[in-house]
């Protein structure tokens, strides 16, 4: 299983929004885009995405911007990855048990139907909250081998290496959580 750009980028751009509230600020889409090296165009989509199913705010014009519009407690990471991806599956089997001859009895597609259940639940059990909480250890964990660099690379779909994209690093996470202490 292969999580689309539009899914991590929805997943960043609510943690980059849910950083900044806690510094006290907003989020503009053209600062949130060059922070995250998301097309602005791309960008704009996913903020209406999200803010559509009620995730983000958006205001238009002078001191507007784009802020969580829910708690970061209430922003569950399966209804976000489930808003780009649809639902979470390893195989059609798992779906639509007439799609395969074999289902009946069929041991992989049990296999596979476990792995999405304990897939699901984990993203059912954590929130943007949960990401912003991240004690410095874990975030060294998450971030292990990209902590010295704000830049990755993703490979595309023939491949090759595809966009360069920005996280945001154990660093910010800190500052951030630290500002309400």
């Amino acid at each position: 299983m292969l999580v689309s750009l539009q899914a991590d980028y929805a997943l960043r751009v609510l943690l980059d929004v849910a950083v900044n509230q806690a510094r006290g600020g907003g989020g503009v889409t053209r600062e949130i885009a060059e922070r995250q090296h998301v097309p602005r165009v791309f960008l704009t989509k996913i903020v209406a995405q999200l803010a559509n199913r009620g995730m983000l705010h958006t205001q238009r014009g002078k001191g507007g911007g784009v802020t969580l519009g829910m708690t970061p407690e209430k922003i569950v990471l399966l209804d976000v990855i489930e808003a780009f991806e649809g639902s979470l599956m390893f195989n059609q089997c798992t779906a639509d048990p007439g799609y395969c001859l074999k289902a009946d009895g069929c041991t992989i597609r049990g296999f596979w139907k476990a792995a999405e259940i304990h897939l699901k639940g984990f993203f059912r059990t954590k929130t943007v909250a949960d990401l912003l909480q991240l004690s410095s250890d874990d975030v060294d964990a998450v971030f292990s081998g990209m902590q010295n660099t704000e830049s990755f690379q993703t490979m595309g779909k023939n491949g090759r290496e595809g966009q360069v994209g920005r996280c945001i690093t154990p660093d910010m996470i800190r500052q951030a959580t630290r500002k309400g202490e």
